[in-house]
């Protein structure tokens, strides 16, 4: 089965998970309570996806402050995998070892293999640089929203980043999902893209509070 959109052929599984209607019922095998992990953040609420990831996330972790990545089981995602990214630290590069098959149909691009710091406009890398290994340090998530000013107005992709230990000497790691989104946190249909570049502009950023407490929000200036 597959689905002719934008002149590209879509495997019609992967044409289903980018259905809002499908996102929307997306759970992992294995989830703390939905009604036990914050959804609403300050004046963001996370959409179901992203909700339901940090209810996996929270879940996996235990009674540690970050799950370990030998906690993170992929098959364990189940239908949230399609929207999901996994990341780790290679140098100065965030690298995305993991990029979801939904995300790749919706920007028309696989990110497998790609530094996520790439795409940021580089008078502000280092700042978010900087900003994503401090998640790690203070023990907290975060949530992004760009918008894409070419696309009908209050359409937004929600990225988040949640911190994973990996042991004494090993490259840390993030992970988090990517969905578009109104701004009241509805899911709407995944776009499909060109496969260019697109010129995205910051919305919000905020800190995610996982359990420790929250940063100082001087954090999040210059980005």
């Amino acid at each position: 089965m597959s689905t002719d959109d934008s002149q590209r052929l879509i495997s019609g599984w992967v044409y289903e998970a980018m259905q809002p209607e499908v996102a929307n019922a997306a759970a992992a095998a294995v989830s703390a309570p939905l009604d036990q992990v914050p959804r609403q953040h300050g004046p963001v609420k996370l959409t179901h996806v992203a909700h339901a990831f940090l209810a996996y996330w929270w879940h996996v972790r235990g009674d540690k402050i970050m799950p370990d990545a030998t906690d993170i089981v992929i098959p364990q995602l189940r239908t949230l995998a399609p929207y999901v990214r996994y990341m780790h630290w290679d140098g100065d590069k965030l690298i995305h070892r993991l990029w979801g098959s939904a995300l790749t149909e919706g920007i028309g691009l696989d990110l497998t293999g790609h530094d996520a710091l790439a795409y940021i406009p580089e008078e502000r890398r280092d700042a978010n640089r900087n900003l994503f290994r401090s998640l790690h340090t203070h023990q907290c998530g975060l949530v992004v929203l760009v918008r894409n000013d070419s696309r009908s107005e209050g359409l937004m992709a929600e990225l988040t980043f949640l911190p994973v230990a990996t042991g004494p000497g090993k490259p840390q790691r993030l992970i988090g999902t990517m969905q578009w989104r109104r701004a009241e946190g509805a899911s709407v249909v995944l776009p499909i893209e060109s496969g260019k570049p697109q010129e995205l502009n910051l919305e919000a950023i905020l800190f995610l509070d996982l359990g420790a407490g929250l940063p100082d929000q001087d954090l999040l200036a210059g980005l």
